[in-house]
């Protein structure tokens, strides 16, 4: 369905990184207040961020979220949980950039902590006996963190994806309206995005992963060679469709559309996705073109049609 239209212009939001002079933000997963207590003391406010709670469900999905610069797990839980946690870490797909330390006290056996290493925890340290240990091999895991995380923003190509990054898809976004205007043809933008859950609570880190990885597998497989697909958000991808007017654009969107609404009735998608379409196509030789303009748009109509349900398309079109 069409939403509507819109052309009124913002300016994409996109999450922006830590600098190197923020506070390190560490993860504690601990059930124990006294331990997180003692680590809020010792890691302190200038050079740290600290925020404690229980292990996630998905401990996997949170080291590839990424928003930690490094987790502290409470190693003195029962068996079965702690090796649990280790089979998780074992399932991440590489080994963890994000570091992640176990912390133990003096009665940990050392087989236990040998394991804990076998299962990719980068150390496992003694509170509080090693504590200065502790904040001296933070400052150097997080700063290798945060160089490794400029790396990836700085890349073209998505590694969990295959699609491009930000940074690449908004070069074939100016490379392309570039040849738009040359040739006087048309160039549709499409952005997808994934809507709130059913019940309408904001989906958590491990539906976005899912919904992220089956989405980006299905623009993977149903666009056409010509499209240039890339992965702005987590759950957010933009398509580039040369030679194709808004209107073919809104056929496509409503393919995807649909397909996630089909897929979520199915059980096979735990949330749907939305589309916001922006396109210019050429009139007497005039095409206007802005690349900026253009994403703008996109993203305007992409908030349109999610505030109107679910699995909506809206459409900005025109000389953008």
């Amino acid at each position: 369905m069409i939403a509507g239209k819109v052309h009124e212009r913002f300016s994409p939001q996109a999450a922006g990184d830590p600098s190197p002079s923020e506070p390190a933000r560490i993860t504690v997963f601990t059930a124990d207040e006294a331990v997180l207590r003692a680590l809020s003391t010792l890691l302190d406010g200038e050079r740290f961020q600290i925020a404690g709670g229980r292990p996630p469900e998905s401990l996997a999905s949170f080291l590839l979220d990424r928003r930690a610069d490094a987790v502290l797990l409470d190693l003195r839980l029962p068996v079965s949980v702690r090796t649990d946690l280790g089979l998780q870490i074992r399932n991440v797909p590489k080994r963890p950039t994000v570091p992640v330390i176990g912390i133990c006290d003096s009665q940990m056996p050392p087989d236990a902590r040998l394991a804990a290493l076998e299962d990719g925890f980068w150390d496992v340290i003694e509170l509080p006996n090693g504590s200065a240990e502790l904040v001296a091999k933070l400052v150097t895991w997080v700063m290798l963190k945060r160089d490794v995380d400029g790396l990836r923003v700085t890349s073209l190509l998505d590694a969990e994806t295959g699609h491009y990054t930000s940074q690449g898809i908004k070069r074939w976004l100016k490379e392309l309206t570039a040849l738009t205007q040359r040739a006087n043809s048309a160039l549709s933008c499409v952005v997808f995005s994934a809507d709130r859950s059913p019940d309408g609570e904001k989906p958590t880190s491990d539906v976005h992963s899912e919904a992220g990885r089956e989405f980006s597998l299905a623009l993977h497989h149903k666009t056409r060679n010509s499209d240039v697909v890339g992965r702005l958000e987590p759950v957010k991808f933009l398509v580039l469709a040369p030679n194709t007017p808004p209107l073919g654009a809104i056929r496509l969107a409503e393919r995807f559309t649909t397909y996630s609404l089909s897929r979520l009735v199915a059980g096979n998608l735990p949330v749907t996705f939305s589309a916001g379409v922006a396109g210019v196509e050429g009139r007497n030789g005039q095409v206007q073109a802005c690349p900026e303009l253009l994403l703008n748009a996109a993203n305007r109509a992409l908030n349109q049609a999610r505030t109107a349900g679910a699995a909506q398309v809206a459409a900005a079109w025109g000389n953008v």
